[in-house]
């Protein structure tokens, strides 16, 4: 009896050892100030606290009212001061595009967001050369800050790479994926992808997407490798450190997404962030909602762009439609409208998933945005997609080809087209039930939280998941797509 008591004490023992073992400590960065690039991790990283392992997290948008052991949040959100220059309706209303913008914007303000990251007294107080802290894996944004990754070198860590808008081009081809200027999946290209596109157009693309690669590559990267060693000494190329990434979570929905080669190390999630069971609406908005006789639309272009820098004859052309209409509005409006209306409910901020959930709602009116997308399909919404900025017009347009809404360019809608889009979506049940045919497909095929953890622990037991790199991210550009062969080729025949 003693002797195996002794057994199941010593076995009891060997189990709390093996459990500790596989406790790791985890450090997570996402310096961009948008609370659509913070919110989709935000689930992950208690999950992975749940499992027992310690989390540190650079976020602009710290979960809020959560005091956990062993679960540490350092509040980088000063950076969103960055983004107040930068008036996203201005730059559509002149027809800049994205990657004109990124141009324009992205090494000052990536200046901005890396070094309120690096100056921060409690991340410096991880990095300084004589703290021995150690971490077992970094999770680092994957998009126009690559200065980010180079703490996988100072923690001498394995590198996962985090996107919560679908991969950018530039990483793409950096750990050897396709540039595919005119691909439908190209978001940065905007509205000028597709199938079949004559000659000069997809000839217009390729210089267009190639120079810009050339000219980011040089310009931010030479610029953040300066800033990166500045703060960490020296490190090895930035781009080198990239091509060692094992995997990268990108937040997308596939079922949304032409198809196309996909690297073996890319894997995509999404819903991560919608709640099952929405908070209650204020008072006054719920109050507002449930005397809505015949239904309700919501209207917003969400959190980094303000309906209140619109046009003012935009602007009041949407009042007079809604005026007309049967239904209630609320729309997220940052100021007091030019004219009041009774049927007009306006806040500069509104609980958007409460709204989505509500029973009478009939039509979401926005700006593509991811995020967005997942909780208007999760809550059988159906949708018109007004684009503003980066990937919105290719979720806009993907939303019009599966049927469940339609896309317009604030720019050039008329007052009848979106007055008969509103109709047509409402009094349609198609809309509607594409929405709800959609979602199926999309819950039937999703990866889950437990399952994206448990490829973060992957990439630790496996020393970073060496087997799921492309190789190519390693041989120059003209062989990985063969380019001196076919030059060589045309110059003999």
């Amino acid at each position: 009896m003693i002797c195996n008591i002794a057994k199941l004490f010593f076995l009891l023992h060997v189990l709390i050892i093996a459990n500790k073992s596989e406790c790791y400590k985890i450090l997570s960065i996402i310096p961009t100030p948008s609370y659509s690039h913070q919110i989709p991790y935000q689930r992950l990283w208690l999950e992975l606290h749940a499992r027992g392992h310690e989390i540190v997290v650079i976020t602009t948008n710290p979960i809020p009212n959560i005091s956990l052991p062993n679960f540490t949040q350092i509040d980088i959100s000063h950076s969103y001061n960055c983004l107040k220059e930068v008036d996203f309706i201005e730059n559509r209303f002149e027809h800049v595009s994205w990657l004109k913008i990124m141009e324009n914007y992205a090494m000052p303000l990536y200046t901005c967001f890396l070094n309120e990251v690096f100056n921060s007294s409690e991340v410096k107080k991880l990095y300084v050369p004589d703290n021995a802290v150690k971490f077992d894996v970094l999770l680092a944004e994957f998009f126009y800050g690559p200065a980010m990754c180079a703490f996988a070198h100072r923690f001498n860590v394995p590198l996962i790479g985090l996107s919560s808008l679908g991969m950018i081009t530039l990483n793409e081809f950096i750990v050897g994926g396709l540039v595919l200027p005119s691909h439908e999946y190209t978001w940065e290209m905007e509205a000028n992808t597709g199938t079949n596109l004559p000659f000069f157009k997809r000839l217009n693309n390729f210089v267009t997407m190639w120079s810009f690669l050339y000219r980011i590559n040089y310009e931010v990267f030479f610029f953040q490798q300066k800033l990166a060693e500045k703060y960490l000494g020296p490190l090895p190329l930035l781009t080198d450190i990239m091509k060692n990434i094992s995997l990268i979570f990108t937040n997308q929905i596939d079922i949304l997404s032409p198809a196309r080669p996909k690297l073996p190390n890319m894997i995509s999630f999404n819903f991560f962030h919608v709640s099952d069971n929405p908070p209650p609406l204020p008072k006054d908005l719920e109050e507002f909602l449930d005397d809505a006789e015949e239904g309700f639309i919501y209207f917003s272009l969400g959190t980094n762009v303000r309906s209140s820098r619109l046009p003012k004859e935009i602007v009041h052309m949407f009042c007079n439609i809604f005026a007309k209409l049967p239904y209630k509005v609320v729309w997220k409006y940052e100021q007091d409208l030019p004219e009041k209306y009774g049927d007009i409910y306006i806040k500069n901020w509104l609980p958007q998933q409460s709204i989505l959930a509500h029973p009478k709602i009939k039509l979401f009116i926005y700006q593509g945005g991811q995020q967005s997308t997942e909780e208007a399909i999760n809550f059988g919404v159906p949708l018109i997609g007004f684009p503003i900025l980066a990937d919105q017009d290719y979720l806009a347009k993907r939303i019009e080809a599966l049927g469940m809404g339609k896309y317009f360019d604030i720019r050039t809608i008329t007052s009848d087209q979106f007055e008969n889009a509103i109709k047509e979506i409402i009094t349609n049940e198609k809309y509607k039930n594409r929405v709800l045919d959609i979602r199926t497909q999309i819950r039937e095929t999703s990866q889950d939280v437990k399952k994206i953890a448990w490829w973060t622990e992957y990439v630790i037991r496996t020393k970073g998941a060496l087997h799921l790199r492309s190789t190519l991210a390693w041989e120059p550009w003209y062989q990985r797509y063969d380019t001196d062969i076919i030059i060589f080729l045309t110059i003999i025949f």
